[in-house]
């Protein structure tokens, strides 16, 4: 969902910070994320975020909005 947001910004040329995509692959959110866990990590946020939600027994979506709370 977030990356079809994203493609529809760019194709309208929209200007808006976006936390969740960079070219470079540094986004704000994968950094933060990382930060938090307090190791670094080659995984993007999305595929943390799974196997932290596995991990702890709790839905996936439930967690992504926890954080990004």
């Amino acid at each position: 969902m977030l990356l079809g947001y994203r493609v529809a910004m760019e194709v309208h040329s929209a200007e808006e910070d976006f936390s969740f995509w960079a070219p470079d692959g540094d986004a704000p959110f994968d950094t933060w994320l990382n930060e938090r866990a307090r190791r670094p990590s080659a995984l993007r946020w999305s595929t943390q975020i799974e196997r932290e939600a596995e991990t702890a027994s709790i839905p996936t979506i439930e967690l992504f909005f926890t954080l990004l709370d």
